[in-house]
């Protein structure tokens, strides 16, 4: 199996494209909707999974990049169409979920004094679509840069940060919301759609 595999330019750029798309939903998102005085509960420990989750993908995008695929190569043209559905979708999936969540939605674990439990747009057929959507822009790194193995050393934190983060939500939420979310837990899968 190849751990480290040569790339081209149009899979970079189109990995390029799909993170300013993400990056810029984040920004608009937190811009739009920071509002430290409504916090009503917080966890501090989801930092911890925060930074797992950014060693993940700093473990991923470690290692050299080797650009030597011709653009117009098939490996070239199907990695760059891999990375671009997967990346896409990624972007997609965030920008609908953070636009969903509107003044819910925060970097650190937390409820707002007047949180709504959302159920709707992603939330409808998952529970957790953004830390979907940033396993998709791990997944679609791995890919355009070529680095089979650091992303197989980079996801199992990535999936420990995810698990901390999810943990320290629920928590969140179920005291908040009680037996709602209970009944949203039973209704509504985790991460993969249709799949308990």
């Amino acid at each position: 199996m190849i751990w480290h595999q040569p790339v081209g330019v149009p899979q970079l750029a189109a990995f390029a494209l799909v993170l300013t798309a993400g990056a810029i939903t984040l920004i608009r998102t937190f811009v739009r909707d920071y509002e430290p005085a409504a916090v009503g509960r917080s966890s501090g420990r989801s930092r911890l999974g925060i930074a797992l989750q950014a060693l993940g993908f700093v473990l991923t995008a470690s290692g050299p990049i080797d650009v030597a695929l011709p653009w117009s190569s098939a490996g070239s043209l199907v990695s760059t169409f891999v990375v671009a559905l997967i990346g896409g979708t990624a972007a997609w999936l965030f920008r609908a979920a953070a636009a969903e969540m509107g003044g819910n939605w925060s970097i650190v674990a937390r409820t707002r004094a007047d949180h709504q439990l959302v159920r709707a747009g992603p939330f409808a057929i998952i529970r957790h679509p953004i830390y979907l959507a940033m396993w998709l822009y791990l997944f679609s790194l791995g890919i355009a840069f070529g680095h089979w193995l650091t992303l197989l050393i980079g996801l199992p934190f990535f999936l420990a940060g995810t698990r901390i983060r999810v943990r320290e939500e629920e928590k969140l939420l179920r005291a908040q919301f009680g037996e709602d979310h209970a009944r949203y837990v039973r209704e509504v899968p985790a991460f993969i759609p249709y799949i308990r």
